[in-house]
């Protein structure tokens, strides 16, 4: 009888414990990609820069995150 409820109980251990889920949590990488250095171009104009997306000086706006 004794051998029975150890049997049970063993049973219901791995049981509990086979129903416990892992949490797994996504989180974005905060790592930020290599940037260029700046490149003048024709709209480069008396001093005044235009920085191209992934060039160094470059703010996204809501235009640019629109286009990528």
């Amino acid at each position: 009888m004794k051998k029975l409820f150890l049997s049970v109980a063993v049973i219901g251990m791995f049981a509990v414990m086979s129903a416990q889920t892992a949490q797994t949590t996504t989180t974005k990488s905060t790592a930020k990609p290599a940037l260029k250095e700046h490149v003048c171009t024709a709209a480069c104009k008396d001093g005044k820069h235009v920085y191209a997306h992934g060039e160094k000086g470059h703010v996204c706006t809501d235009a640019c995150k629109k286009k990528s």
